[in-house]
């Protein structure tokens, strides 16, 4: 289950490979589809929620709504199934899809980013094996960013929604734009990996991977005339 950011997506699969996939038809209605997807992704792929042996979710950096509705009925079917929930990191899910695309690309980088309101996003680095260089952090992009990478002829494949917000402002030609986005299509064999190593989450204690505090505004007090 993938609902870090506007569209969430649903795919079924066994051992690495898609049996069956949905995503929303609009942005930010993950409360309302996501069910509705995960009976059509179960659908399509011929499967019952009782052949179900995990559930993964992706775990953040993202929208704090859209995590927490994700988060949510995740550990609702862990809870109904009995089944351990497997939390993935949201950005090594754009870094999987853009080094599959762009998997002739060796010698490059891998800077997934996620949509964090103006100029900001959730970014990481990592290899092309899928190797975390730089952690995820919340950056606000300048013209200067990534110059440590650029200034060494090293190549960086951006992805994720974030992404275009960087493609005007910079003039590198070490700096290269992937079409990926984040899917679900790309968690299979993270999720595989994660099952297999028996990383499962506390289903009772999890909580979504903000990396920064909610944006609440506190409303003016209404004074009231004499």
């Amino acid at each position: 289950m993938e609902t870090a950011t506007e569209r969430c997506s649903i795919v079924v699969a066994n051992d690495g490979k898609i049996l069956g996939q949905a995503t929303s038809s609009g942005d930010f209605e993950h409360s309302a589809q996501l069910t509705l997807l995960v009976n059509a992704a179960l659908q399509q792929s011929q499967c019952k929620l009782a052949d179900l042996d995990a559930i993964a979710i992706s775990i953040g950096p993202g929208s704090y709504t859209s995590l927490r509705s994700g988060l949510s009925t995740a550990k609702g079917l862990c809870y109904g199934l009995d089944v351990p929930l497997l939390s993935i990191d949201s950005l090594s899910i754009i870094a999987a899809g853009s080094i599959q695309e762009q998997k002739d690309a060796l010698d490059s980088l891998y800077v997934p980013m996620i949509d964090a309101r103006r100029m900001e996003v959730y970014t990481a680095v990592y290899s092309a094996s899928g190797e975390v260089l730089e952690k995820s952090s919340a950056m606000i992009l300048t013209s200067e960013s990534f110059s440590d990478y650029f200034d060494r002829g090293v190549s960086l494949v951006f992805a994720g929604n974030g992404a275009p917000k960087f493609a005007p402002i910079t003039s590198s030609p070490f700096a290269h734009f992937s079409s990926v986005r984040s899917s679900a299509t790309y968690m299979p064999t993270l999720a595989e990996k994660a099952f297999q190593q028996k990383a499962f989450a506390d289903v009772a204690y999890l909580e979504p991977h903000y990396l920064k505090p909610p944006n609440i505004t506190v409303p003016k007090k209404i004074q009231l005339g004499s």
